[in-house]
């Protein structure tokens, strides 16, 4: 809606049921053989696996210390494209943990898991007695079920909270009910005026009712003409829901647009956010971006100052993961022939050239 870079308000992926499934039958198949052997580095056990050439990646991800860059060099695997995998295995796990948690009624806050330490960090809620008796059994029945679907065992700290972190629910008064119909009902009558007028919309209308603001959004194509009349007609539709309403319509680039619904279908942004964070190498404190105007503009800001020595070639790292995530995996096909630019700043807020 704004011409503005943005950061993902969704940082997170979306996995589904299928995905889980998915790394749950590659896990059980035959090819995946778990092989524990003695040794440490930093303190900590190395998993090795014997697996075949379709578990490739399973066998990188479920294995202590996964460096998704260690990773790459070794299976000559883009790195955005592991991310995904080891994302893909981590939800599963946390479908696993979410099983276990309803099968045992645990009053559970918050669940953490790291693939690469192999580790797990559940926050649960309840008095310190209560939590002191049911720790070891929680530790006990997780990795139980883990290696029951052949995850292997975790290290599993659990945290407790005090009750009072839940937020109590928060009941509409009947001031708040009555904004709320007279939002969605006015918002019915915008969408069916431009509907019925042929206008295109690349957002769709908004309205705001409350003892804040009488506010009204919305969205046109950059080509559209027929702007003083839609002002003049929303205004009028408006007018029985009050007289300080703040009418807000803009014009956006419908190809700009439809751009936006392209990447966003696969979550592409979302998984370059995520990505870039997840791996400390890249050196990442801030990412944002802006579908609005053309082309899409992808800023990345990481901890080195502009003129470091170092900045230049990670910069140039950063733009070549991006390039090759979107000209190679499968879930970038429909959006390869988009325009796009990344820019990699500094911690001096300087562009890094």
């Amino acid at each position: 809606m704004e011409d503005k870079l943005k950061y993902p308000e969704d940082q997170g992926l979306r996995f589904n049921e299928k995905h889980k499934q998915n790394v749950l039958s590659a896990i059980k198949k035959g090819n995946v053989i778990h092989l524990k052997k003695p040794g440490s580095v930093k303190g900590r056990k190395i998993w090795y696996y014997t697996i075949a050439a379709a578990s490739l990646f399973l066998a990188f991800i479920a294995s202590s210390y996964f460096s998704p860059a260690m990773a790459k060099v070794a299976a000559n695997i883009p790195y955005f494209s592991l991310f995904i995998k080891q994302e893909e295995y981590k939800y599963a796990i946390y479908a696993v943990l979410s099983d276990v948690v309803q099968d045992k009624k645990y009053d559970v806050y918050n669940m953490e898991v790291s693939v690469p330490d192999r580790e797990i960090t559940l926050t649960m809620i309840g008095p310190k007695d209560q939590f002191k008796n049911i720790k070891p059994d929680v530790i006990k029945n997780v990795n139980a079920e883990l290696t029951a679907q052949n995850f292997g065992k975790y290290e599993i700290t659990v945290k407790r909270v005090s009750p009072d972190v839940r937020e109590p629910a928060h009941d509409l008064t009947p001031e708040e009910k009555q904004n709320e119909q007279k939002s969605n009902e006015l918002q019915a009558k915008v969408e069916e005026y431009l509907k019925k007028n042929k206008y295109l919309t690349p957002f769709p209308p908004q309205v705001r009712i409350n003892k804040m603001e009488h506010y009204m959004y919305v969205s046109i194509a950059k080509t559209e003409k027929r702007k003083a009349e839609l002002e003049q007609a929303v205004g009028d539709l408006s007018s029985p829901y009050g007289d300080k309403f703040k009418i807000d319509i803009r014009k956006s680039d419908m190809t700009a647009r439809q751009q936006e619904i392209r990447w966003g279908k696969n979550n592409i942004i979302g998984i370059l956010g995520s990505g870039l964070r997840e791996n400390k190498e890249f050196k990442v404190r801030g990412f944002s971006y802006s579908f609005h105007p053309l082309p899409l503009q992808i800023e990345v800001k990481i901890s080195l100052e502009s003129y470091d020595p170092e900045a230049r070639e990670l910069a140039e790292r950063i733009k070549s993961e991006i390039d090759t995530f979107i000209g190679t995996d499968e879930i970038t096909k429909e959006v390869r022939n988009d325009p796009y630019e990344v820019t990699v700043i500094g911690k001096d807020k300087k562009k890094i050239q």
